[in-house]
């Protein structure tokens, strides 16, 4: 071989090619938008089932353009998350006015609050507290622990109830009232006394939406329907009444012939408050 020969020369390494630019991602956008959008509206009570349209919608629209080679991604990224966050933002939205309503449902069935009026002469009358009395002191007024007076008014949006006429022996009343009435067994008594309930509400109300019991220092419940009496001027819980109407008469309850210490326990409403009140 000639000592002058060249050596073969390698050919020269082609030159790196940039990468393409990212082509701008319509779908992403697309997505971004209406996940905004759905995401505002999702905010909104009024509007929540437009946002629930429109957040699954860009929940696909954002996996689309996150498939999609050789897009831009980062719209179609933030599509999918806005329509995921707004979705559970929706549902508390959702379950925020579902439970408001069934409160204001309940509450307007219930007749609203019930509010307590007591003669300012009885409560000037009434013994101050003592360290004994400090857990009645501290509970609400009409409770089991802390009842109202006797001559207390009772009233909420429906209903407004005032006692009068307490007999704590009325079994001879009950005796001569109706032959057919419940005789009283051993250990027990007939007591007696006079509701006046007048309805307010904007349609009428029926008296027996009222009820009235009482509760023994033991805790034991006595209903009006447990024992069954009939008197001449017995309270008509068949009543019904427009807004002023007013009903009275006489609600006998057989109960434990040992009073001391029980209560008198009156409902303005099938689902109101119930109102503990003292015997006078």
């Amino acid at each position: 071989m000639s000592q002058n020969a060249t050596p073969p020369t390698s050919p020269m390494a082609p030159a790196p090619v940039p990468p393409a630019p990212k082509q701008k991602n319509t779908v992403g956008l697309i997505a971004l938008v209406v996940g905004v959008a759905g995401f505002v509206f999702a905010c909104i009570p009024g509007a929540l089932i437009v946002g629930w349209l429109l957040l699954p919608i860009a929940f696909v629209l954002g996996i689309v353009a996150l498939c999609l080679r050789g897009k831009s991604r980062w719209a179609g990224l933030v599509g999918l998350i806005l329509s995921v966050v707004g979705s559970i933002v929706g549902a508390i939205v959702f379950f925020t006015v579902v439970a408001t309503a069934v409160d204001d449902a309940f509450d307007e069935a219930s007749g609203g609050d019930t509010v307590i009026t007591e003669d300012e002469s009885t409560s000037e009358e009434e013994p101050a507290a003592t360290e004994d009395d400090g857990d009645a002191a501290e509970a609400e007024k009409g409770t089991r622990e802390n009842p109202v007076s006797f001559d207390a008014t009772i009233e909420n949006n429906d209903w407004t109830i005032t006692l009068a006429d307490f007999n704590p022996d009325a079994n001879a009343e009950v005796a001569d009232g109706n032959p057919f009435n419940d005789e009283p067994g051993d250990g027990e008594v007939w007591i007696t006394v006079t509701p006046t309930a007048t309805y307010h509400g904007s349609d009428s109300g029926l008296a027996a939406e009222l009820q009235f019991a009482f509760v023994s220092a033991d805790g034991t419940v006595t209903n009006g329907y447990d024992s069954i009496a009939v008197l001449d001027d017995s309270f008509d819980s068949a009543a019904e009444l427009y807004d002023g109407g007013t009903t009275t008469g006489t609600v006998t309850l057989l109960v434990p012939a040992d009073l001391d210490g029980g209560l008198l326990r009156i409902a303005p409403g099938f689902l109101a408050d119930e109102v503990f009140v003292s015997l006078p």
